[in-house]
């Protein structure tokens, strides 16, 4: 079967050409070019017998810290094992062209850090930067083992150096609002924006589509990169269905030709 031509409307390109202010919002869809798995999918072997969401909430901290804390730490080890793909490179490339571009990604990892795209607010938290459940207070992690070795029962998470309470993952909980200051700055960007590239999401969370809204509201063009629809598709100024890594550079490349 031939695979589907990419549907680039001409205005698109003229788009981008004409934007000060680009936000990029990425989601999971960005995963699997990297061999990570989508937010909501389980793991493999280990972790195969348990429900993602039910690892990912407050109550589930309660119920198993240990269990909980396992579970971030292997997705953790996996984040720094993946490499960025051609979608965070051209990303990167994006803020050479656009000097007001700034990435909002709802990942926990930093492909996009490390793809060298240099203004990257984390509206759910990193995998790498977990706080005191407690406190929250900031913990430093030591570098997880190559292979895990995590066998229930598993250890308790650390503890605070400052309170003594246990230390949780740096993601947001699922239903839980990002860090308030971030996302006070969240909504700035928006606000400012003159497109809001939406890749990779279905912007389901609320956050993300609320960001969406405000950016529409002061005047953006929302633009949609996803090979499924979104409950955003009927607001959208273009929708752009395929991934990431193939239509990202294709696009870009179509806006500023080599030469």
């Amino acid at each position: 079967m031939k695979p589907r031509k990419l549907d680039l409307p001409d205005s698109l390109p003229q788009l981008l050409l004409g934007a000060r202010n680009i936000v990029v919002l990425t989601g999971s869809g960005l995963n699997p070019a990297s061999r990570l798995p989508l937010c909501r999918d389980g793991m493999r072997g280990l972790w195969a017998r348990y429900d993602a969401d039910a690892l990912a909430t407050e109550e589930g901290f309660r119920r198993d810290p240990g269990l909980v804390w396992a579970w971030h730490e292997e997705r953790r080890r996996r984040m720094l094992l993946a490499a960025p793909n051609a979608a965070h490179r051209a990303i990167a490339t994006l803020s050479d062209r656009v000097p007001g571009t700034f990435v909002v990604t709802q990942n926990g990892d930093t492909l996009h850090e490390r793809a060298g795209s240099p203004r990257i607010l984390h509206l759910l938290g990193r995998f790498d930067q977990p706080r005191c459940a407690a406190c929250g207070m900031p913990h430093t992690l030591a570098e997880p083992p190559a292979k895990p070795s995590w066998h229930a029962p598993y250890p308790e998470p650390p503890a605070c150096r400052i309170c003594g309470g246990l230390v949780r993952p740096g993601r947001v909980w699922h239903g839980e609002p990002p860090q308030p200051e971030v996302w006070r700055i969240a909504k700035g960007l928006a606000a400012c924006a003159d497109v809001m590239l939406a890749v990779g999401t279905s912007c389901l969370t609320p956050a993300a589509a609320e960001l969406c809204y405000e950016a529409m509201a002061s005047g953006a063009r929302l633009v949609q990169v996803n090979p499924n629809p979104t409950l955003l598709d009927r607001v959208a100024t273009h929708n752009v269905k395929g991934a990431a890594e193939k239509v990202l550079p294709l696009l870009f490349a179509r806006a500023w030709p080599a030469g």
